[in-house]
């Protein structure tokens, strides 16, 4: 994504229009990041820090979970999408038309 940003912002503005893209994709997280860590680490031996960091262990399993989720249902769409164009003579168009239909009425 940080790599498509650049690309637009060089398409809009050149050179200038992408590292600004560039940085305004990238440079908040990085920011927060550096703001954390330098929190942490001032506060190492702080009581609450184990309870933190057991807390965020669910947190993180979860998410990565959701996120393998998200891209399974993707590939199956995906898949059935291959199959059906390359396993019929069936339009490429029609195929695209009814899974937006299919995503715009929330069954994908």
């Amino acid at each position: 994504m940080i790599l498509m940003m650049g690309f637009v912002g060089w398409k809009v503005r050149g050179i200038p229009g992408a590292i600004v893209s560039s940085m305004a994709t990238f440079g908040p997280p990085c920011a927060m990041y550096f703001t954390v860590y330098r929190l942490w680490y001032r506060f190492r031996g702080a009581p609450w820090q184990p309870t933190v960091r057991n807390g965020l262990v669910p947190v993180t399993i979860g998410l990565v979970i959701a996120s393998g989720t998200v891209m399974a249902r993707a590939a199956a769409t995906v898949s059935t999408a291959a199959i059906l164009v390359l396993g019929t003579r069936l339009n490429p168009l029609w195929v695209l038309l009814a899974g937006g239909a299919l995503g715009g009425f929330g069954l994908l």
